[in-house]
This record gives structure tokens, sequence and C-alpha cells, in this order.
């Protein structure tokens, strides 16, 4: 019987912990970490049961293991960081509601005996909210005995918990005489229809599509035909050691694009001071190999850019205006009203639209403000530009109105800087301005009718918009 414990003890393998931090001393000694880890590892093996993407399954384990080994903290240089133990439990408890989600996602798809017509219009995965089918179809490649065909079905709605939008590309191997499912993807983003491909030695099945948001990462799920079984093939680990053989201070920061004939891509690299929107690093082009069912890199070619210039506005703030890149007629300028609005800002934000015969389709003013410790400048809707006795007038605030930040970049040397403070007549011109909150305020919450309707909806990209010097 003393025997027992220490059997027992032989069996059991000490839990990772965050080993690549400041003090991980004391959060390897963590039994809530240690705990919620748990969890996860348990939610991971509910979800390989479940769910035929076996590689991308071992691809997000390993990522949550090297997002807890940094205690969920990170800097530029992947340099260890302080890290606090409550901000790596509610971490691990994110991460496990993200798995959970996917695997009552993966055990909800269901294969019919057979696909008819019911195809293009019954929501096969009986997780998703609200759903409907966009779209759907079969598809063929192959000869002989390697001859494939595939359905698919493309659907939106929500998530289970009916709150965040959800897109799914499941796709189903008939081929034989009972269909099979391949496999899906899933994103909050944008997924496309299938893509079916014989490339003369390998028949792959890709799921393109892409998380929300301006990074744009990949959310695509891809699979091998190979020995009479459909394989899944990770494609994220190519990516960690892309960072490994690029510059230093040079990244890939969204999604890209795949070439099948020739397992390939080809995409452009940020540098460290560039802004989402514009790589100035170059362009690479990595040829890939499949090595443990993943993707790695077998060749990268990078061709880097000389390094950008960049100018500030040459003119006052009051000079400088800023237009959408999409052909949406928006633009913004500065003006300076006789009495400041605000203490923080003197400035007046003016933000129009107009139509293709320069009618003014709606004009907004807007003040602002900064808050203190890790500073940001939030947009502050008023009446106008006030007169000689009275500033402009904050509008009154709607029942759970969101903030609108307002984001302003000055141009530097070889990138651009982010600005936090509000704009001041006596502050340099921003380079460029990003109102991404603005965008969803005149998306949900409308602009008044002037017939006295409901709000109406305006489209505004959420895009940098960069500024030039008025005549």
């Amino acid at each position: 019987m003393m025997l027992l414990p220490a059997l027992l003890l032989a069996t059991v393998t000490t839990p990772p912990c965050p080993d690549r931090t400041i003090n991980a001393a004391d959060l390897c000694q963590n039994r809530e970490i240690a705990a919620r880890w748990a969890d996860v590892e348990t939610a991971m093996r509910a979800w390989q049961k479940v769910d035929p993407r076996k590689a991308t399954i071992a691809e997000r384990r390993d990522e949550a293991l090297a997002d807890l080994r940094r205690g969920f903290e990170y800097s530029p240089d992947d340099s260890p960081q302080q890290a606090n133990a409550d901000v790596i439990i509610e971490s691990l408890g994110y991460v496990k509601a993200e798995i959970d989600g996917l695997t009552q996602i993966a055990s909800s798809i269901r294969t019919p005996a057979s696909f008819g017509p019911g195809l293009a219009r019954d929501c096969l995965v009986g997780s998703v909210v609200n759903c409907v089918v966009e779209s759907a179809g079969f598809l063929n490649a192959g000869e002989e005995d390697k001859a494939r065909a595939i359905a698919w079905q493309y659907v939106s709605g929500l998530d289970a918990g009916g709150g965040i939008p959800l897109r799914m590309t499941i796709a189903w191997d008939v081929s034989g005489a009972k269909p099979a499912l391949i496999g899906y993807t899933s994103t909050e983003g944008e997924a496309e229809p299938p893509r079916l491909v014989d490339n003369g030695e390998d028949i792959i099945l890709h799921l393109p599509a892409r998380t929300a948001g301006t990074g744009e990462g990949n959310a695509d799920s891809l699979f091998l035909y190979r020995t009479g079984a459909w394989v899944n093939i990770g494609m994220n680990s190519w990516k960690t050691e892309l960072r490994t053989r690029l510059p230093e201070g040079m990244g890939l920061w969204k999604g890209v694009d795949y070439d099948y004939y020739g397992l390939s891509s080809r995409f452009p690299i940020w540098r460290d001071s560039d802004a989402n929107c514009c790589a100035t690093g170059g362009n690479a082009y990595a040829v890939f190999k499949i090595v443990d069912d993943r993707l790695k890199i077998d060749t990268l070619d990078f061709t880097p850019d000389a390094a950008v210039q960049v100018k500030p506005l040459s003119c006052p703030i009051l000079k400088a205006s800023y237009r959408s890149p999409w052909p949406t007629r928006f633009t913004l300028h500065f003006e300076k009203p006789a009495l400041p609005p605000s203490a923080q800002s003197d400035m007046v934000a003016v933000i129009e639209q107009t139509d293709e015969d320069d009618k003014l389709i709606f004009r907004r003013y807007f003040s602002f403000a900064g808050s203190n410790g890790f500073g940001s400048t939030t947009l502050i809707p008023v009446d106008g530009m006030g007169d000689a006795e009275n500033p402009p007038q904050m509008l009154p605030e709607a029942e759970g109105e969101e903030s609108l930040y307002f984001h302003a970049f000055i141009g530097e040397p070889n990138g651009m800087k982010y600005v936090s403070t509000p704009p001041m007549l006596d502050s340099p011109a921003p380079l460029g301005v990003f109102m991404p909150d603005l965008a969803r305020s005149l998306w949900y919450d409308g602009i008044p009718d002037p017939k006295g309707g409901p709000p109406i909806r305006v489209e505004m990209p959420r895009d940098m918009w960069m500024g030039e010097c008025a005549e």
C-alpha cells in the first residue's frame, strides 16, 4: 500500500507554466493557472473527438501553450515580460471558451444520407443561430481511382451565444456510396466557397477564410487527399518559422493568399514602423512543403524595399484635408471656432460626404477629448462651430453610446508615429487619421432622415485617411 502513491506520482507529468516570463518562479507555482490549463487540455481532447481537422487542433494547442509560456505578455523583440497571474487565468478562460465553441460547432454538423436540392436550402450546422445557406454546390477533381466529388455549403448566422457573426464553409466527400464529412472552416470575418485543385501530383481542398478586423488574418482550412483519405494540413506553423527567417524589424502582419499549383504564396512585409494599412518592407515569396501534416517553408525569397522616407504634411493644420481612399466621397478638415470647445482642444473636426455632383449629403461636427494614463483621443459630437459668445455645444448622448476613438499619425522618417493627444491649432497636421468607431456609429446609429423617417445608415469604409495640403 505504501508504494501506491509513488507509482501514481510517476505517471503524473508536470503541467506547463509561464516559464518565459520575468516572474516565472512565482507563476509556475500558481495552482489556479495549472488548473485552468488542465481545463484547456480537457477541452482540447473533447474538440479532437468531434472535429476532423486534427492538424489545425494540434497547431491551436501549440499556440495556446506558447501564449501560456509567455504569460500572455509580448514585446516586439519577444523578450520575457512581467506577467500577471489574474490576466493569465482570465486568458486561459477565453481559450477554453473558444475551444468549447468550436467543439459545439463541429459536433453539430450533420451529414445526410445523400445530397439533393436541399443542399442549397437547409443549413446543416445545428449550432449556428439564424443560419442561412448563402451558397452551395459540387466540385470534381482527379482521375480514375483518385477522382473526388465534393459537396459544399457556405452558411452565415450567429454563434451559439447569439451575438457574434459566424460564417462557415463545410465540405463533404460524396465520391462513394455514403457521404463523409471532410471538414469546415468558421470565422467571424469572411469565408469563401471551397477550391478543389488537382495540381498533377495531389488533390487539394482549400476552404478560404479571413478573420474580422483590420488584421484580416487567415482562418483557412486545408486538406490533402492521400492514400485514400482526406488529411488535414496545418497552415499556421510556417508563420512562426517566417519570423526567424526575416531581418529584424520585419514581419508579416496580415493574412496571405495561396497558390496550390506550386504550393506557394507571395505576400508583403511590414516594418515595425509601418502603419497597419501600408507595408513598406518589400515582398516575400515562400514555397511550402508538407512536413508532419503542416505547411513548412521550403524556400523563401525576400526582396526588401528601400526604407521609405515619410514626410510630414508641410502645411498648418487648418490647411490640411483628408479624404477616404474609397470612392465614397468622405472628407475631413479642421476648423478653429471663436471659442474653444474644450480645455483639451481648440479645434473642431468637420466631416462631410458629397454625392457625384458635389452636393452635400451630410455634415457632422466633432470636438475632441483626451484621456489620462494610457492616452487616447475621442470625438465628441457638437452642434456646429458656435459663435463669438458661445462655444460649440455637445449634442445629447444616446443611452449606451460608445466612444468614438480618433487615431492620428504624423510623418517621421521611415514611418509614421501615433499621436495620442487631441489636435491643437499649434500642433502638426496629421499625415493620416483613422476613425473606425465613427464608421461603426454611422452604420448602426445612422444620421437623421430629413423627411422624418428612421435614421439613414451611412456606409463609411474603415480605412486610414491620408492628408494633403489645400492650395
